[in-house]
């Protein structure tokens, strides 16, 4: 991903976010494939271990791969190839195993699917307890949130549009979001959610934490 605010064509004015994918989990792999990321872009500002597990590797085996994986990336950082290191999808079980072999401390960031059906309460709870910033993907669900009645009912009543409200809910429980569209109005007016000035009640806050379900659009990591 990258995200920029200016358009000068310098490297500085980017911050790239890249991914570590499954298949190159273990030390090797993950030293390999993230250089080669790196070698596009002169260094990447944060890199995430993007899933815990590993298609066709052993659950037995995934805890060194794992340790391997992190160990990389923290060679690289030290190395100045990364600004930040991180990690996606873990759990709070895989976020205590990783603070068992972390040399440099807990993740920077960490990234995890959050919308009002979905919480997550107890990894933010962890991340805020050591000091990680959580990341939400997915935060307007599959074009299904923004339709729900209480979405509808909180839009009219502070004048935005439902993905805004979503948006809005998401910033004001500290989560850093990001919403994805290919249209370049939906972006924009996506983007006025950062600097409208407009804040949700209270009361409209708790009315959307009470769309909790525990629904999971995306991968669960539980199931690994």
């Amino acid at each position: 991903a990258v995200v920029s605010t200016q358009s000068t064509g310098t490297r500085e004015d980017i911050v790239i976010v890249s991914k570590v994918h499954p298949r190159n989990h273990g030390y090797d792999q993950a030293l390999s494939s993230t250089l080669d990321s790196i070698s596009h872009f002169g260094y990447i500002d944060m890199m995430l271990v993007h899933w815990p597990g590993m298609h066709g590797s052993a659950q037995a085996d995934m805890g060194e791969l794992r340790a391997g994986t992190w160990k990389a990336l923290e060679e690289l950082k030290a190395a100045g190839k990364l600004r930040g290191i991180g990690v996606s999808n873990y759990t709070v079980a895989y976020l205590n195993e990783l603070m068992e072999y972390t040399t440099t401390g807990a993740p920077a960031v960490l990234q995890s699917e959050f919308h009002p059906r979905c919480h997550q309460a107890e990894v933010r709870e962890f991340c805020s307890t050591h000091g990680v910033q959580f990341m939400g993907y997915t935060p307007l669900g599959r074009n299904d949130l923004a339709p729900k009645a209480t979405i509808q009912l909180v839009a009219k009543k502070m004048q935005i549009t439902p993905s805004q409200v979503l948006l809005k809910w998401a910033l004001q429980k500290g989560v850093v979001t990001i919403p994805r569209s290919s249209n370049a109005e939906r972006c924009a007016e996506n983007a006025q959610s950062w600097v409208d000035g407009v804040v949700l009640s209270k009361e409209d806050m708790e009315l959307i934490d009470a769309m909790e379900d525990g629904h999971k659009y995306c991968w669960n990591p539980d199931l690994l």
